[in-house]
């Protein structure tokens, strides 16, 4: 049972040396590095050289002779893979020891899951660089147990080889890249396979390193939203009001909504239990006293991301909000109207 983890390189020679010294060092499981040279300099070309030269066993090397964009060449190592398991890791990351092997051990027990991610900074999981292998070794309690997503993000994601099968590779519309792993997400989603965050695998991953250096990037973001809000919709900022908890058909709605990338605050007063985990929902805790004045502080302060919808267990704090309208701009409901509009 293999692995083949693509890795795309353009220059940055101190990054990529980390990132491949981090995976020939502490990959515990059965693997095969595609590393493609993205039509780097001379200097990058050396090094990729030696390390082929160095790890010919587990290596293989792609090169281009000008930088297709990272889309491409990846779609160039996911035709090349024919492992049971693709991983495509950036090379500003940096692996812990097992990450691999969690990954693979969570897949193979859970014929569901169809891409996965390990716990990263990315993900919010902030450690920095120099504790990552104490908190890799902290969080192997939560071995076997992961958390579903609505999308996985691209710095490191695994993939079956049966949803490559079924789905094909990345798409291209989106040139450069950003929504790329989103919309390659959703396809997967949408033929039944599930998304999810492995807890127990970590990979350190300094964003932004790639992407920081194209020009016009914000342009690039911009395009390739609308290209993928066009074909799936714009997803929901929802904030629930369920200040002595949730019903069990409201449970199951909220999680099918979330899986549906659509994003849930819920706020709730001290030691009420909701049994909802999922990437796409957070929780707000509030005292007795003070809960419903923070709730109405909370939905009010919020101008940047505006809420979208608001649900409102409480007859009178909906009343309130209904005549604020005007200010948050968000549509109010009660749980039963909610139900019926999130089907």
């Amino acid at each position: 049972m293999r692995c083949d983890i693509i890795i795309i390189v353009w220059n940055q020679i101190k990054i990529t040396r980390r990132c491949l010294e981090s995976v020939v060092n502490r990959t515990q499981a059965d693997y095969r590095i595609i590393l493609i040279d993205n039509g780097s300099d001379e200097e990058t070309k050396v090094f990729l050289d030696d390390f082929i030269n160095t790890n010919s066993q587990k290596a293989v090397l792609l090169r281009n002779k000008t930088n297709l964009g990272f889309l491409k060449a990846a779609n160039q190592g996911l035709m090349k893979s024919e492992a049971k398991y693709v991983c495509l890791l950036n090379n500003d990351t940096v692996i812990t020891k097992g990450w691999l092997k969690e990954l693979m051990s969570v897949a193979e027990a859970n014929e569901q899951l169809g891409i996965l991610n390990p716990s990263s900074t990315t993900l919010g999981q902030k450690v920095v660089l120099r504790d990552i292998d104490k908190y890799a070794s902290k969080i192997k309690r939560y071995q076997s147990e992961y958390i579903e997503m609505a999308q996985a993000s691209g710095f490191c994601m695994f993939i079956k080889r049966e949803v490559i099968d079924k789905i094909g590779v990345l798409d291209e519309s989106y040139g450069m890249g950003y929504f790329e792993d989103t919309d390659y997400s959703y396809r997967a989603k949408e033929i039944g396979y599930k998304i999810a965050r492995v807890k127990a695998s970590y990979v350190y991953h300094q964003e932004n390193v790639s992407f920081g250096r194209l020009e016009r990037r914000d342009e690039a973001f911009m395009a390739n939203r609308k290209i993928f809000e066009d074909r799936w919709g714009r997803p929901l900022r929802i904030f629930v009001e369920a200040r002595d908890g949730l019903r069990g058909n409201e449970i199951k709605a909220f999680l099918d909504f979330a899986n549906k990338a659509n994003w849930f605050i819920i706020s709730r007063r001290d030691r009420i239990e909701i049994d909802i985990k999922h990437s796409n929902v957070k929780f707000l805790t509030y005292g007795r006293q003070v809960y419903y004045i923070k709730v109405v502080f909370k939905i009010l302060k919020r101008f940047k991301k505006r809420y979208n919808i608001l649900i409102i267990r409480n007859e009178s704090l909906r009343k309130i909000l209904r005549r604020l309208k005007f200010i948050h701009k968000a549509e109010v409901l009660n749980f039963y109207e909610a139900l019926k509009r999130i089907k």
